[in-house]
């Protein structure tokens, strides 16, 4: 079945079907994900989103669980991140496609406001559809609650994305709230301090070591991992994947004692193997 629900993210020619889980699917695609862009999402529409999807996920009886935590909407670009931080962990070097990335990560307060960027994040258009994630943070080395990130090839780029989104940020979450722009993954800095350091204009404080480009030949033939060219985008609109992956951000939410939960708590399972995760967030970070 699980192959299923994510197969479902990526086609819009769907039967009609015996399956709980295909007419589940079905019937949340549905849902508008709407939002007014000179308009601040409310909290009624947000649990308006998630009563409709308790609903449907209790007709249908569905009750089968995934460990992921991310939700993306990708644009048909494979990243290869797999990759890349394998050779970080195998070698503790940064990967040189890593120095030309830059992602657009936003950090919402609440369960509720990452929520909203949820629903932003699915709608949003850009020029490059660039590929795109909410999530929970577990990671122990790596601060804060909820992110949400955008995947840029360049600081131009980035710094596009980034104005375009705090204007919509600013007008539907709160006005207090802005993107920031970093450099590859979080994980790079605990090595390299350097790489976190971001110059607008001119050369990059830090830069690829050309010896490293040996370890990376040496990995990539040691290890297959090759970058699908036939990747498919993820379809705007609310999917059974991503339901899944919400139950999973409730119960981290209820975990961390997140008060926002409450507006909507009423409408759905939490999963309790991740409000055991926010619970254990606690002993590293305080949340507020």
């Amino acid at each position: 079945e699980q192959n299923i629900v994510i197969a479902l993210c990526q086609h819009t020619q769907i039967e009609e079907s015996s399956v709980p889980v295909i007419n589940a699917h079905q019937k949340l695609h549905k849902i508008k994900l709407e939002y007014d862009y000179f308009e601040m999402t409310s909290e009624e529409h947000i649990c308006k989103i998630v009563s409709e999807m308790g609903n449907i996920l209790k007709k249908y009886d569905i009750n089968m669980e995934t460990d992921l935590s991310q939700i993306y909407r990708r644009n048909g670009v494979d990243l290869n991140c797999k990759r890349h931080m394998s050779i970080f962990d195998s070698h503790s070097i940064i990967p040189e496609y890593c120095f030309g990335c830059y992602k657009v990560q936003v950090q919402p307060k609440s369960i509720m406001e990452l929520l909203a960027l949820f629903v932003i994040f699915d709608q949003l258009k850009l020029d490059e559809n660039n590929s795109r994630k909410c999530m929970i943070e577990l990671r122990p080395k790596i601060p804060g609650f909820y992110k949400g990130l955008i995947y840029c090839s360049g600081l131009d780029e980035a710094n596009k994305v980034s104005r375009k989104l705090d204007l919509i940020l600013w007008r539907n979450i709160r006005p207090s709230l802005s993107s920031t722009i970093k450099r590859g993954c979080s994980e790079f800095p605990e090595a390299f301090p350097l790489f976190k350091e971001i110059n607008i204009l001119g050369p990059q404080p830090m830069r690829y070591k050309n010896e490293w480009k040996i370890l990376e030949d040496n990995h990539d033939k040691a290890f297959s991992n090759e970058t699908k060219n036939n990747f498919s985008p993820t379809l705007r609109g609310l999917s059974l994947h991503d339901c899944k992956i919400l139950q999973n951000w409730f119960g981290y939410a209820k975990g961390i004692g997140d008060p926002s939960l409450s507006l909507i708590s009423k409408h759905f399972k939490t999963n309790q193997h991740f409000f055991a995760l926010g619970e254990k967030r606690l002993a590293f970070y305080r949340y507020q």
